[in-house]
């Protein structure tokens, strides 16, 4: 045999193998058993005629074709031997360029992983935004805490304002007719939340107890309902009662009751407390930032021509996770289509950029790990699997049967790959 790879674009490849000598002997004779074996003549049982009748009664195209078919995959399996930095990322294809006594010029039709062109990698920035935390940035988050744990308390006179809990009766009409979903008694609504359509808080404010009026207010285009989207709509409004918020005082026996940690007692301890945790968010948020400018600017300057296969499969794993989440939270996925007003096709094209730049991000932090000359050990691959299981609260044998040690090298690899990019700065 005989073999010669070919790349072409957009990482498609051509294989040619020549099957010829003994090898192309064996599978014509193979192939002619095999014929024999399925060929009926009058007179005879099936497979019980004799061989030169047979051989009479099938065409020797027949016999080259199940020929083929008997030694196509040792073909293959020769031509990846004989090119062994090939990696297939889909099941080949296969095509006859000839057929004749003396061989068969087989032509597998491959997408292969795509090679990334590295640019000027090392170049691309990597920096976190400065961290601050002001009084006034913890005064905010104390009083978020002390809102709460108020106490809701019935207005006996005045107006809804702002930040006030309307207690309402309401009923939607679209073109005068009720529609679906847009009434309610007795809803307690916090004016400033924006939890309804905008444009209908506000109208509450200055309304009074017992006073009814009509409010007119547009669904936003891009609202789940399909009837409803961007439909201008008219909803009659009752106020049965107005509550305002009592926030408790700032004292060490209120820090005490809310048990935001045991070891916070006082205000002070509260005030740090606070100050040390939104520290921590606001650090985790600009390193999230600076990361992902990172990679769109490593996306803008190594280049790589992304197989299809590779996008939906990345477009079908992050679909089957999604599934996944929604049925916990105890819808089906007929239900979330109505809702959100899509079908599977269309959710599944919604996904599609995200899965393809996550494809992307992948394919050039492997090849750069390759460029700096990363592999994970052993001992990485080992002290990886016991901070899974730790996490997951498993056994690491149980981790190691989820997990192929193959996998998480992969990904251990593209880490390290970003912890050393991220180093530079």
């Amino acid at each position: 045999m005989k073999a010669l790879y070919e790349l072409k674009e957009n990482c498609k490849a051509e294989l040619r193998v020549t099957v010829d000598g003994d090898e192309w002997k064996k599978a014509n004779e193979k192939a002619f058993k095999k014929v024999a074996n399925n060929v009926q003549l009058k007179g005879f049982r099936k497979g019980k005629a004799p061989l030169d009748l047979v051989r009479k009664s099938v065409s020797q195209r027949e016999i080259w074709m199940e020929a083929i078919d008997q030694a196509a995959q040792e073909a293959l399996n020769y031509g990846l031997e004989q090119y062994p930095d090939i990696r297939l990322i889909d099941r080949p294809g296969l095509d006859v360029e000839g057929i004749s006594e003396e061989e068969a010029k087989l032509v597998f039709l491959l997408t292969v992983y795509p090679q990334v062109t590295l640019g000027d990698y090392k170049a691309v920035e990597y920096k976190e935004d400065k961290v601050s935390v002001l009084k006034k940035d913890v005064d905010k988050e104390i009083e978020n805490l002390r809102a709460a744990n108020s106490e809701e308390v019935l207005k006996e006179e005045g107006t809804v304002e702002n930040g006030n809990i309307a207690v309402i009766d309401f009923e939607g009409f679209l073109d005068g007719v009720p529609f679906d979903g847009g009434k309610g008694t007795e809803y307690p609504l916090e004016i400033g939340s924006g939890s309804f359509i905008p444009g209908f808080e506000e109208q509450i404010i200055g309304m009074e107890t017992e006073e009814e009026k009509d409010i007119n207010v547009t669904f936003p285009e891009n609202y789940g309902v399909k009837e409803l989207a961007g439909k201008p709509v008219v909803f009659h409004v009752k106020v049965d009662g107005i509550k305002e918020k009592k926030l408790p005082e700032l004292t060490d026996e209120f820090v005490v009751e809310t048990k935001i940690n045991e070891e916070v007692k006082t205000v002070a301890e509260l005030e740090k407390f606070l100050k040390d945790q939104l520290r921590t968010q606001r650090k985790a948020e600009a390193e999230e930032k600076a990361t992902n400018n990172l990679l769109d600017g490593l996306s803008e300057t190594c280049q790589v021509d992304i197989p299809e296969v590779m996008i939906n499969d990345e477009v079908q794993q992050t679909f089957d996770q999604y599934v996944n989440r929604i049925q916990q939270q105890g819808l089906n996925m007929d239900m979330y289509y109505r809702i959100m007003g899509l079908d599977e096709p269309k959710f599944k094209e919604q996904l599609r950029p995200e899965a393809e730049k996550k494809v992307r991000i992948r394919l050039i932090l492997e090849a750069i790990a390759d460029d700096m000359g990363i592999k994970p050990t052993e001992q990485d691959v080992a002290d990886e699997y016991e901070a899974m299981a730790k996490e997951y609260g498993m056994e690491v044998d149980r981790i190691k049967e989820l997990v192929p040690a193959s996998y998480l090298s992969d990904d251990l690899k593209m880490r390290q790959a970003l912890d050393s990019l991220k180093a530079k700065k």
